[in-house]
């Protein structure tokens, strides 16, 4: 099986990248080896390359930067993917797209979840480009996945844990606000890359959620992470409104891998487990890098 996939110098596609690589042939161009906006040079890569599967990892994910920068989010979240889908239906081969759990207004009654088939109401320019995404694979690829996932967390690029760990032990405070009233379920990207292959494999095709099972506030992942850690770190509490963002955030960010495990494809764990299995690879080196001052 050959692989085409694109935003592998990303956080989820670092994770591809190794996952897929290890069992198939990967192809991962960077943007200047292929930008997916440009429907000519998508065109010429998919006929010269031949794949199977069209990974899409490639987005533009700065919530807050995604209020002003329309043109940039419509192009990357938008032409980009419907560009990849059209390709994908030219030459025959699945396309794997990649969304987000900001699709959703996150008005549901806590702790309830969002399923795969929930109306979509997002309330962020970035939430509006990934549910506007998700219609133009649907409407251009007769042959796709889109997996919905949220609050990411790995060993490349930014996230929430080494966030945490460059304001405190970067900056040398020994105390943090961190919002306590959202809820949402952080999913390790090693283990969505291995869902990923997972639906791959099994010629899914459809909408699905896979996040980790379980789900807490970003004040109740802060707690573990430094407890995990041995890291004497204070912590206070505060309301999603009163983090001042750009971006209007959902409070509920729930999904239930509901399709997953239907169909018997569900490999993902409960948050705390892939949390430990994170920090005991990689704590002690996100630690020293976070005091040093290392982004």
């Amino acid at each position: 099986m050959r692989i085409l996939l694109l935003g592998s110098s990303g956080l989820l596609g670092h994770d591809c990248k190794e996952v897929l690589g290890n069992a198939y042939e990967v192809i991962a161009p960077n943007r200047e080896e292929l930008d997916i906006i440009n429907w000519d040079v998508v065109i010429e890569k998919m006929q010269k390359v031949s794949p199977d599967i069209v990974l899409n990892c490639a987005a533009f994910t700065d919530v807050d930067a995604c209020e002003k920068e329309h043109f940039k989010v419509r192009k990357v979240n938008l032409e980009g993917p419907r560009n990849l889908a059209q390709g994908s239906a030219r030459f025959n081969c699945k396309v794997v797209h990649i969304s987000s759990d900001y699709v959703f207004d996150g008005k549901k009654s806590l702790p309830q979840p969002y399923f795969e088939d929930d109306s979509m109401e997002p309330l962020s320019a970035y939430g509006r480009s990934k549910y506007e995404s998700e219609v133009a694979v649907k409407e251009n690829a007769p042959d796709y996945i889109i997996v919905r996932s949220g609050w990411l967390y790995g060993i490349k690029g930014k996230d929430f844990i080494k966030s945490i760990l460059n304001k405190t032990l970067g900056k040398k405070r020994k105390t943090l606000r961190v919002v306590a009233d959202q809820y949402a379920s952080p999913t390790w990207s090693y283990r969505l890359a291995t869902q990923i292959k997972e639906l791959i494999e099994r010629d899914a095709k459809g909408t699905y959620h896979a996040t980790a099972e379980g789900y807490c506030t970003p004040y109740e992942l802060s707690q573990y992470v430094f407890k995990k850690l041995n890291l004497n770190i204070s912590l206070e509490p505060i309301g999603l409104t009163d983090y001042k963002q750009l971006a209007k955030r959902p409070h509920n960010c729930i999904l239930e891998n509901r399709l997953l495990k239907k169909q018997g494809l569900n490999v993902m764990v409960d948050w705390k487990e892939d949390v430990d299995a994170f920090l005991d690879e990689f704590g002690k080196d996100l630690v020293k890098e976070a005091r040093r001052g290392k982004k």
